[in-house]
């Protein structure tokens, strides 16, 4: 599945020569000018662009108040600067993973990109199922969102993995209940009832929203 790339920029000519090298490694590229926006639909995405090759510390949007709207967001992130911003970067702590010239875009950032990504572990193992910034780990028994772990119950884990592995399907509660806990168990339908509520209130949105109640029916995850 290919992985959302938002990128953060108000400079059109940089706008185009960015998003053009994004799709040419088969990235989806989500263009936001407004930082309110930015920090609002980030969740999905497995990397930020931060675009200030035109910002300076005393005019427009300050520096120093971006990178603290910024900081703030878990999710691996990359900063585009100008020249004579080094000294001001060097200076300021700014949560990037790492940063790249606006005059060297076209040789550096693909591997930037792909350096950050390894690093952060979002190119997952093969045995892994990814919805976007969303990573089921079935080697290690992990669920990540944007980097983070979840910390999931066995059986939250495998009843996670069954809906993931079988998206847009609806599974009636006693076929999960025959499927997560087998025919032995004697808990009823409540407990998949229970385990969802669980599982809606420990992963981050919008991917708690994409586990569906169908009335009268059961559960499924759609995206």
């Amino acid at each position: 599945m290919k992985k959302i790339i938002v990128l953060y920029s108000k400079n059109k000519k940089n706008i185009d020569k960015i998003t053009g090298i994004l799709k040419k490694n088969n990235f989806i590229a989500r263009i936001e000018k407004s930082l309110k926006s930015l920090v609002s639909r980030s969740a999905a995405a497995a990397l930020l662009i931060i675009d200030i090759s035109n910002l300076q510390s005393g005019g427009g949007i300050k520096l120093r108040e971006l990178f603290s709207d910024i900081e703030k967001l878990s999710i691996a992130k990359i900063i585009i600067i100008d020249p004579i911003q080094i000294e001001f970067l060097s200076e300021s702590k700014t949560g990037f993973d790492d940063f790249v010239l606006c005059s060297q875009l076209e040789p550096e950032l693909t591997v930037r990109i792909k350096l950050v990504l390894l690093k952060n572990k979002i190119f997952p193992s093969k045995n892994s199922i990814v919805v976007n910034g969303l990573v089921l780990n079935l080697d290690k028994y992990e669920l990540s969102v944007n980097n983070r772990l979840i910390e999931l119950t066995f059986k939250e884990f495998e009843l996670f993995k069954l809906l993931l592995q079988h998206q847009d399907k609806v599974f009636s509660r006693n076929k999960l209940l025959s499927a997560v806990w087998e025919y032995d168990f004697y808990g009823g339908s409540r407990t998949v009832d229970v385990h969802m509520r669980r599982l809606r209130s420990k992963i981050p949105p919008p991917y708690n929203l994409m586990l569906k109640t169908v009335r009268n029916v059961g559960y499924m995850f759609s995206s």
